[in-house]
Formats: C-alpha cells, sequence, structure tokens
C-alpha cells in the first residue's frame, strides 16, 4: 500500500466511491488542510482521507473518510488515519460526526472514540406551528441592524458551543461572513426584551434550497428561555408554511437548554446525528 498526497489530477479522475466526498487537494488551504489518498501497487486508488480546522473551531481536525468497497476490513483507513496524524502540525484530536447507525462509529470507537454532541436529523413539519404559544415580544429579525443580530447570532453561537467545540479567538468575522447571503431575515424571529435588547435569535438559512433553522438564547441564563424560543420558533414555522416550505430541518444539538425541550412538540426525533473525537 503506498500513501501519497491527493492531487487535483485524482479528484477530476475519482472513482465513483471517492466521488461527492469532501476531498480535496492536499494542503488545498495551508498546512492545517491535509488529503491523502491510498493505492495498491499498480496505482489504483484504495482509499482516501482528509482533515482540515475550521477558522471557527481550531481546537481540533475535522476528518474524513472513504475506502473502496472491495478493500475494507484491510487497514486501510487506519493507515490513512495514523498518517494524517502523523501529518498536524499541532497534535490535536480528531472529530468526526455520523448518523447513529452509522456503522463507521463502531471503527471510530476502536480509537476511543468520545460523544461529545448529537444533533437531530429528521425533517420537521411547518405545520406543527400550532402546538406552540404565540409571545408579543416575538418579532421579524428584519426589525433590527444587522450589526445588532450579528452580535445576537455569534453571542449565542459563542455559548452553545463552549462545553464541547468552543470557538477561538477573534472569530466574529468568520462566523458572520456570508450569514446576509445565507438567511432569509423576513423568516427569521427574535425575541426582544422591554429594554430593546435581543433575547433570543433564530434564524432561517435557505442558501440550500431546504430551509433550515437554528438559534437559541443569546445568553445561556436567559430567563424563560424556553418560552422565547417557542414563540420564535412559533412565528418562523407558521411563516414559513405560508412561504410554501412543508418542511424544515433544524441545526439544533440535545444539549441546547432552551431549544432542545421545543423537539418534542415540533418532532419527535427519531434519527440522531453523532458527533465524536477520538485520537489515533
Amino acid at each position: 500500500m503506498i500513501l501519497r498526497s491527493l492531487t487535483t489530477d485524482d479528484t477530476s479522475l475519482a472513482p465513483d466511491w471517492l466521488r461527492g466526498r469532501r476531498m480535496l487537494p492536499d494542503r488545498w488551504r495551508d498546512e492545517h488542510t491535509r488529503t491523502l489518498i491510498a493505492e495498491d501497487g499498480a496505482g489504483e486508488p484504495m482509499g482516501a482521507a482528509t482533515m482540515w480546522t475550521s477558522p471557527v473551531h481550531p481546537d481540533r481536525y475535522s476528518v474524513d473518510l472513504v475506502v473502496a468497497p472491495d478493500h475494507r476490513r484491510a487497514g486501510i483507513a487506519t493507515a490513512l488515519l495514523e498518517a494524517l496524524a502523523e501529518l498536524q502540525p499541532e497534535p490535536k484530536r480528531f472529530i468526526w460526526g455520523a448518523a447513529e447507525t452509522d456503522p463507521a462509529h463502531g471503527f471510530a470507537a476502536t480509537f476511543g472514540a468520545r460523544t461529545i454532541q448529537r444533533a437531530p436529523l429528521d425533517t420537521f413539519q411547518t405545520s406543527r406551528a400550532g402546538r406552540l404559544r404565540p409571545r408579543d415580544d416575538i418579532a421579524s429579525a428584519a426589525a433590527v441592524s444587522r450589526v445588532a443580530l450579528e452580535q445576537a447570532w455569534v453571542d449565542m453561537y459563542e455559548w452553545t458551543h463552549a462545553d464541547w467545540h468552543p470557538v477561538g479567538p477573534d472569530t466574529r468575522a468568520a462566523l458572520v461572513e456570508d450569514l446576509w447571503d445565507e438567511i432569509d431575515p423576513h423568516l427569521s424571529s427574535i425575541a426582544v426584551s422591554a429594554t430593546g435588547a435581543i433575547d433570543a435569535v433564530l434564524l432561517v438559512f435557505i442558501d440550500g434550497g431546504q430551509p433550515v433553522v437554528a438559534g437559541e438564547t443569546v445568553s445561556r441564563d436567559t430567563p424563560a428561555g424556553t418560552r422565547l424560543l417557542e414563540g420564535c420558533a412559533r412565528r418562523t414555522f407558521n411563516l414559513l408554511a405560508g412561504a410554501g416550505f412543508a418542511e424544515t430541518l433544524l441545526d439544533a444539538h440535545e444539549t441546547d437548554p432552551h431549544f432542545a425541550p421545543l423537539f418534542d412538540a415540533l418532532g419527535p426525533v427519531t434519527r440522531w446525528h453523532r458527533i465524536v473525537e477520538f485520537r489515533p
């Protein structure tokens, strides 16, 4: 078995089992973005693996790996992961996620993978807005300035990830870089306090076709946080239904203290995406 850097030629001539995976050429951004390919003695690809750091979450390397069906259970995946670990400029754990039913979780478990988060995979019916209670302090996200909404989003994102995937320093620009190209502020909702401060934010991302709803309270200890999220979700789900969207995805976490309690009213959740960390 030969391990080498993945090139642009490899991606253009990729076999069927490799197409559609996030396998960019080696060092596509810098020394923290590495991609390797495994070949047999005849130069036929048998597997590929990639790792990269996020400008928002620099504490771990995200990783993806695929092995050709005819070459699985032959140590190729292990060899690729160990080789990637040796290429790390700074030793860090890998982070990876997939549906809980994905058999690759068994492979990750051999490296001592530890579950750090779960997120719902189900689509949610927007018609279920009627199960939620309204509030008078809920408004359109378009009603506030861009600066105010961006700060609310950054504050929310930072604390909801602090315990399991903390953001790095000076990540505000990266968190809002493409925000206005991806969200619909009119379908998005905020909870506004008596002083005009944003207490909760629920944004609708529509850049991928099917809407994705994401948000939480702006601070961890916001009073009546679940009720605020409930009011935001009711408004947003009603507007999505009126706009012709029968279903939406949620970008949320099992540990979100104010949003997760609404999963049963909106769901229930039957499928989970499990995120793990490990070190080869």
